[in-house]
């Protein structure tokens, strides 16, 4: 008799075993959206994150995604932790995760960013950690899942640093890009227009955050930008507001009347009276119940089958397929959401009296509780069970009151009922403070915009204020901001500089600048290789802070005036010598508040 063997069938999986176990990862899937929800919902999380660990006051977050149908690519640049340097392959693999239940954050299985990485063949990521950088690329991971070739994709990097980073330089961006074919045209994430990009992020993904809709609390707090390049090279950016899209947003605010409020006045009316009130309405009531020992919150809209399908046209909502059938995007029915994110699980209607009023209804019931099967398909049918119940309970809150619903209220697009939030923002302007600058029209302090720098920066040129910069070409597509020349006198600048005039007197440069509105949001840029120090003449921001830059070892000092070789330049930021950068460790920086400031006192 042989002696007794132990055969390790864990540890080593063959490369088939992990094929199949990919693809059941991928099959589990079934949305054209999914690509979109698993990469912001990992950016949500690891800016949540961010702010456990270092709280709310380090930096603004923001998300940037840019979904662009010529390479079918999509790519999420986030503000938030990083992926750790010492997990980052083990966070690559099937199931790897650092999530944990205590944390604020959605994700759980740790199966979201294997699926993104596994349905393209082009994957990119750079990544800044408190503890490591890292960037690298995983090619035709798409390819090999479907069988073809037998090589185990690899991730290759093109950057690894171990080192400690400030919490202010955290960041991950993720480039997908050449993302499998799967769906009809009308479905494709790659042939829909900007207004249902967005409509997708709302309402099926982490940005369409529901925590805020329920009235828990003020909401992300993030700040996201969507960009489409569309196939012929056209590109629209617009920002998406990080809350769920709810039908009160689509209809006029005079349109819709909460339903307990409702209650109380229709005790003193007759039928008369409650259906003149109800003419032309909808009902609505957001709450919370407890069952099985669960909170469950939810948000509940009446209005009618016409009414999903006036939003869905007016806003661009629908779409055709090549059978000529119409899909309206915007619709009724019962949706689950768990920990503020909308899952995109829909629920079928319980069986009731009246059923025919079913589909004028909008409900969304979120239970934290939800433990989802991989790719987030189903919930388990106990809950399911659950939930249907509390809406079969609402359905039936509502019902004494159908008949008064007689007719649609009008439908309004996205841009109408943001006029009342644009006389908002006007008010808000007027507080900002005054710049005080005769010269310009700009009038108040940027407000947190970059954008605000580039503009009040081309007032002052403009205006004779600042000089001797001319632009040839701008634009945030391109690698660098303002590409131009600079051309001035040499007596406008600097006595130590003047060396660099010509037989004419004039200093005569080609000009490279960057511009920040935050000075120390450079640091990101060049860590990432996504600017080259040597590159850049010149930074022009609106202030900065010193703090960020010192963990960083390098040193912000004013400058003087002797050495100030661009106009206006009034600071410089030095790099220190262990980034060998030679000559072009010093970089001249304008900053406009200090500049301002100082023509106002001479």
């Amino acid at each position: 008799m042989n002696p007794p063997q132990t055969i390790d069938f864990l540890n080593q999986p063959a490369p088939e075993r992990l094929r199949k176990e990919i693809q059941n990862i991928c099959d589990s899937y079934s949305h054209s959206w999914d690509l979109l929800s698993e990469l912001t919902q990992n950016a949500v999380d690891a800016i949540a994150l961010h702010r456990k660990q270092f709280g709310d006051n380090v930096k603004k977050h923001k998300i940037d995604i840019t979904v662009n149908c010529s390479d079918r690519s999509v790519e999420v640049l986030d503000s938030g932790i990083g992926f750790s340097f010492d997990k980052f392959s083990y966070l690559l693999a099937p199931h790897g995760t650092d999530k944990v239940p205590t944390d604020p954050v959605i994700g759980q299985k740790g199966v979201g960013l294997k699926y993104t990485i596994f349905i393209s063949n082009f994957y990119n990521i750079a990544t800044c950690s408190p503890n490591g950088l890292i960037e690298g690329t995983i090619s035709n991971a798409c390819s090999w899942r479907r069988g073809h070739g037998a090589r185990l994709p690899v991730f290759t990097t093109i950057k690894s640093e171990k080192n400690d980073n400030s919490a202010a330089s955290t960041f991950t961006r993720i480039l997908v890009k050449d993302v499998e074919r799967m769906y009809d045209e009308s479905e494709d994430l790659f042939s829909q227009p900007i207004q249902i990009l967005q409509l997708l992020l709302r309402t099926k993904t982490a940005i369409g955050y529901l925590k805020k809709c329920f009235g828990k609390d003020q909401g992300l707090d993030i700040i996201v930008n969507l960009t489409l390049i569309t196939t012929d090279g056209k590109t629209q950016t617009e920002i998406v507001k990080p809350f769920y899209l709810l039908p009160e947003e689509l209809i006029a605010s005079n349109r819709y009347i909460d339903l307990d409020d409702f209650k109380e006045q229709a005790a003193t009316l007759d039928d008369a009276q409650k259906g003149r009130k109800l003419q032309g309405k909808c009902l609505r009531k957001v709450g919370s119940v407890v069952r099985a020992n669960k909170n469950i919150n939810y948000y509940c809209f009446f209005g009618s089958r016409n009414l999903w399908a006036d939003i869905s046209s007016i806003n661009h909502l629908s779409s055709t397929n090549s059978n000529g059938e119409v899909t309206n995007f915007y619709e009724g029915g019962i949706y689950s959401a768990s920990r503020g994110m909308p899952t995109g699980i829909r629920l079928e209607a319980p069986r009731t009296g009246n059923f025919s009023y079913w589909p004028a209804f909008y409900i969304i019931l979120e239970d934290d509780s939800i433990i989802f099967d991989l790719g987030r398909k189903a919930i388990p049918s106990r809950t399911v069970g659950l939930l249907r119940e509390i809406a079969k309970g609402l359905f039936n809150e509502f019902a004494p009151f159908f008949a008064y619903v007689s007719s649609d209220p009008p439908a309004v697009t996205m841009a109408a009922v943001q006029q009342h939030e644009r006389s908002k923002f006007f008010s808000d302007l007027e507080l900002l403070p005054d710049l005080k600058q005769p010269n310009i029209n700009y009038l108040k302090h940027p407000d947190s915009q970059e954008a605000a720098v580039v503009a009040l920066f081309h007032e002052l040129v403009g205006a004779k204020v600042l000089q001797g910069y001319f632009t040839l070409k701008t634009g945030y597509k391109m690698t660098y901001d303002l590409w131009g020349k600079y051309a001035i006198d040499k007596m406008k600048i600097g006595q130590n500089c003047r060396r660099f005039a010509n037989q004419n007197n004039q200093v005569e440069l080609p000009l490279v600048i960057e511009f920040k509105y935050r000075g120390e949001d450079i640091l990101i840029d060049f860590e990432s290789d996504r600017k080259y120090f040597t590159d850049i003449d010149m930074i022009v921001c609106w202030d900065f802070d010193e703090v960020a830059f010192s963990k960083q070892r390098v040193t912000t000092e004013i400058l003087p005036k002797e050495e100030v070789l661009f106009f206006g330049s009034n600071y410089r930021f030095v790099w220190p010598g262990a980034y060998n950068l030679g000559s072009a460790s010093d970089k001249p920086v304008l900053v406009l508040r200090r500049f301002l400031e100082d023509l106002q006192r001479t």
